[in-house]
């Protein structure tokens, strides 16, 4: 009894060895395979994010010179709108020279007339 005990453990210990060693030369000709695919996945994942790391910074850089051309407008904007508002003072001056020069016109005549 003890000798078929034993040599079913003996068995069942080979038998797990066995399939041990089955097992890891199934896996090692299965990575051997799947190798060149896995590198393949690898260095499309490394592009993949290369060109999203490359889209993200022209997009910041779109943004930021959309930004600045934003900025020069709004202060061509704002100069235009203060000389404008330079010319409309400096007409409303000369306007007003004008009348008063009108006005001191008619006063001198009046006054010549009325002696």
């Amino acid at each position: 009894m003890k000798k078929i005990l034993t040599v079913l453990t003996l068995i069942a210990l080979t038998g797990t060895l066995a399939a041990s060693a089955a097992e890891s030369r199934l896996e090692n000709y299965v990575n051997k395979k799947l190798s060149p695919i896995t590198n393949k996945e690898k260095e499309f994942n490394a592009k993949v994010e290369a060109q999203q790391k490359e889209n993200a910074a022209k997009k910041a850089a779109y943004e930021k010179q959309q930004r600045e051309k934003q900025e020069a407008y709004k202060r061509q904007q704002e100069e235009r709108q203060a000389a404008m508002e330079k010319q409309r003072k400096e007409a409303q001056a000369r306007r007003q020279a004008t009348k008063e020069a009108v006005q001191a016109e008619k006063d001198y005549w009046n006054s010549l007339l009325k002696k």
